[in-house]
């Protein structure tokens, strides 16, 4: 047998070294010798080899992970024990949770220790974990140490967690458009971004960052609580978004939120980079965050109807992070079924104490953080209110945060509006020294300021988009010549292969603007093209810009020159394709609309001229391009040109579906439905119900050979149709209309009652309120009128009871309500 000199090697980071040193003496105590570097290696001691020597002579050793992470010679220490556990076929690691640690930082270390108990210390006081510790190292009987720590009252109910359990994993994997979701072996450990332990003074994306954390979270008490019910909440799967402008701090709220998971609760949470891959989950939960989805609505939609199909092991919340709830309306049917109502994020308005609070702790932390003496507060609380009431930005945590770093900085600066604060702050921090870095570099002087700006526009620019944009600069050619690419390698931009975007976004904006205007000039429009262009996706690209755009014209107030973007590639009909293919998607900005149209006629214009030649070929295209131009014309509010398009596009249609209705029809349909609404809002209600009836008639056909395809779409249009006929004073038509509408959501719902019961509630409710129109109801209309009200509160109980989540515009099924039979 085996003679061991000690009976456990203490392996740990040297950060966490009060702690285990407190374990250690506690260890002793009970008659158990431990190897502990500060205790048992002398100065003029052979360091490695000492620890070589104590690891291979201790009978066990304990892995001790904290808050910290793993220490460069606790990793070596880590796996020359695993080859021992492996040579030996001998279990001689026990892993240790220190306060605040969880299982991810075992997985940091190595994935081999997955199938092994963890012992989790929640607080040093408690004595239970020291004596379970200590009768491991003594080998006693595990039945025994189970019954000890059943014995406790008060043992935590994760003082021993199996690393198997936890280290299971979601898997996301996309073929072609639709998304694969999967249990099975986690890979990487969601992220929760983190600058509170160092201090940049010299970064003003530092600063004002919510990585920073730079003060504490102030004035979120409210909704952090609803968050943290929301994550209680007994469904198993379940996503909601919040939704705000930019500097209101809806990400710093979320990774707080996913921070006080992780410390309080034991979840996993962060946010994936990216959405396919593998990632850990934990058994108590996991909340994967997913920021701005409006960027990439198919994926994150597709993602999010794959999660609602799933009978996961683990609790999952997803939490979206957008400008506005638009996104939500391109949900699926099934993906709706998980999203419970979000909620809004607005600044913290004037008078409200947590502002000059916040401004108060942002003054104090930027001193202490230099360790300076904290100067006198630059403002009076009076006289910030009165700024916070001079513009509703004033009143975003962003602002706030920001005077405080502009007074600092300037104590004299007499602007302090919020575009004067974020261009000051700009101008000094970014600006001046990309322009300085790009002349010491013999570059041309604003080449780094203009590929930082266009860095905005993608988020980051890779190795492979930077080739492509710098070749295009050259192409065309443009005045700022830009570096090659290992020249700007060795420039401060560079960083994880490519250059990222200034953040946060406003930052960006203010940036990308100065270098539009300021530095571009009349070229503004062939620097927006490349950048869109050169991005990786687009499509996603043009979104950020939609978001850019709105930011510069609503916070920052200033006009964003769109139109040279437009000049330009009116200039050229494969600019505008490339454009308008990047344009051609659910929920496109406001701001986009003008780009938009342009890229839309320009489309129209192109397929006209080929569908001249060969009607069979072309004819699909520009019916879609005209169906889009007709919807973006009547979203900028000029109706009657989009009235003209739809109109066109509905005849090419109905050409093409006179050939081949399977193909064409459904098609059709769709333009039918838009022609219906346009003709509606010019006020033609009778050719507007006509069009509508010719929709519901092609519908009724397609959903004769396919209902389970079909089906839904037909009483969306039967919905639309009773509103019409009711509109034109036809109500018993109109009431004939929903009451089949129903017909089929039951007949839906009674085969996915999640995923179709609450839209059959939404049209019992219309047909509640068609029933209602009558002056003098029947007999039998107020008997159904009463049998719809009892079935309408069957569906809302079984909702409830169901855990059945709804859209927020059908929030209402979620309201208590009296029990069928029982009203008064």
């Amino acid at each position: 047998m085996t003679e061991y000199s000690n009976d456990a090697f203490l392996s740990h980071n040297g950060a966490d070294k009060p702690a285990v040193e407190r374990i250690a003496a506690t260890l002793e105590k009970q008659g158990l010798k431990c190897f502990l570097d500060k205790w048992d290696i002398l100065p003029g001691d052979q360091w490695m080899r000492n620890l070589e020597n104590e690891l291979s002579g201790s009978r066990t050793i304990l892995i001790f992970f904290g808050t910290n992470g793993i220490g460069p010679y606790q990793q070596a220490e880590a796996e020359a024990a695993l080859r021992r556990q492996i040579q030996q076929r001998q279990h001689c690691i026990i892993p240790v949770l220190l306060p605040g640690a969880s299982p991810e930082h075992i997985a940091q270390c190595s994935l081999f220790l997955q199938g092994t108990n963890a012992l989790k210390f929640h607080t040093l006081d408690d004595p239970l974990p020291h004596r379970v510790l200590a009768g491991l190292l003594r080998g006693e009987d595990p039945q025994h140490l189970r019954q000890l720590i059943r014995a406790e009252a008060t043992a935590p109910a994760d003082l021993l967690q199996t690393l198997q359990q936890w280290l299971s994993g979601l898997c996301f994997e996309w073929q072609e458009n639709e998304c694969w979701v999967s249990e099975g072996q986690g890979k990487r450990c969601l992220n929760i971004p983190d600058f509170s332990g160092s201090f940049n003074v010299d970064s003003i994306e530092y600063l004002l960052s919510w990585k920073s954390r730079l003060p504490e979270l102030i004035g979120r008490e409210q909704e952090l609580t609803a968050l943290h019910d929301w994550a209680d909440s007994p469904n198993p799967i379940s996503s909601r978004m919040i939704t705000g402008e930019g500097g209101t701090g809806k990400t710093r709220l979320a990774f707080e939120f996913a921070r006080q998971l992780r410390e309080q609760k034991g979840w996993q949470a962060g946010e994936a980079q990216g959405l396919s891959g593998c990632w850990y989950t934990a058994s108590a939960g996991t909340l994967l965050v997913i920021d701005y989805p409006e960027q990439r609505p198919e994926k994150v939609s597709a993602l999010l109807d794959a999660l609602a199909r799933q009978s996961l092991s683990c609790k999952l919340r997803v939490l979206l992070l957008g400008r506005n709830g638009d996104f939500l309306k391109q949900l699926t049917q099934t993906a709706q079924t998980i999203m419970a109502p979000g909620f809004e994020l607005t600044g913290l308005t004037g008078g409200d104490p947590n502002a000059w609070e916040l401004f108060q702790a942002a003054w104090q932390q930027l001193h202490r953080r230099q360790q300076l003496v904290v100067p006198p507060l630059p403002l009076t609380e009076s006289s910030f209110q009165q700024w916070q009431q001079l513009n509703t930005a004033h009143q975003r945590p962003l602002f706030v945060l920001a005077l405080a770093i502009h007074r600092m900085l300037q104590p004299d600066a007499r602007d302090l509006s919020a575009p004067a604060i974020l261009r000051a702050l700009v101008q000094q921090y970014e600006i001046n020294r990309l322009v300085k870095e790009a002349k010491q570099l013999s570059l041309d002087p604003y080449s780094l300021v203009m590929l930082r700006a266009l860095a905005g526009i993608s988020g980051k620019l890779d190795s492979e988009a930077l080739r492509q944009l710098i070749q295009g600069s050259e192409t065309l050619p443009l005045d700022i010549r830009l570096p090659v690419l290992n020249q700007l390698k060795q420039t401060s931009l560079w960083s994880q292969d490519g250059v990222a975007a200034l953040q946060p976004d406003l930052l960006a904006t203010d940036l990308l603007h100065y270098a539009l205007t300021e530095v571009a000039g009349d070229q503004a429009g062939a620097w927006q093209y490349c950048a869109l262009t050169a991005a990786a996706d687009s499509s996603e690209a043009s979104s950020i810009l939609g978001r850019l755009i709105h930011d510069a014209k609503f916070i920052l107030k200033r006009p964003w020159p769109l139109q040279r973007l437009i000049d330009w590639i009116s200039q050229d009909a494969e600019r505008s394709a490339t454009v308008n293919a990047a344009l051609n998607r659910s929920n496109l900005e406001r701001t986009l609309l003008p780009l938009a149209i342009a890229t839309d006629q320009s489309a129209v214009q192109t397929y006209e001229q080929l569908a001249q030649d060969n009607f069979a070929t072309y004819a699909p295209d520009l019916a879609m391009s005209l169906n889009n131009l007709s919807l973006s014309l009547a979203e900028s509010g000029k109706r009657a040109e989009g009235l003209a398009a739809i109109e066109r596009a509905v005849a090419i249609r109905e050409q093409l579906a006179e050939d081949n209705f399977s193909a064409y029809g459904p098609a059709l349909a769709s333009s039918l439905n838009n022609l219906s609404n346009r003709l509606s809002d010019a006020g033609r209600r009778a050719e507007g119900l006509a069009a509508i009836e010719c929709a519901v008639a092609i519908r009724e056909q397609l959903a004769a050979d396919n209902f389970a395809a079909y089906g839904p779409a037909l009483a969306g249009s039967l919905n639309n149709l009773s509103n019409r006929l009711s509109d034109a004073g036809r109500r018993a038509e109109g009431l004939a209309a929903i009451e089949r509408a129903v017909a089929i959501r039951e007949q839906l719902a009674a085969d996915n009652f999640a995923a179709y019961g609450p839209d059959l509630a939404s049209s019992l409710n219309n047909l509640s309120n068609r029933l209602g129109e009558s002056v003098e109801p029947t007999a039998e209309q107020v008997k159904r009128l009463m049998e719809i009200r009892a079935q309408l509160q069957l569906i809302k109980r079984r909702i409830r009871d169901e855990h059945i989540q709804v859209p927020a515009h059908l929030a209402w099924l979620l309201e208590s309500a009296p029990e069928p039979g029982n009203e008064n």
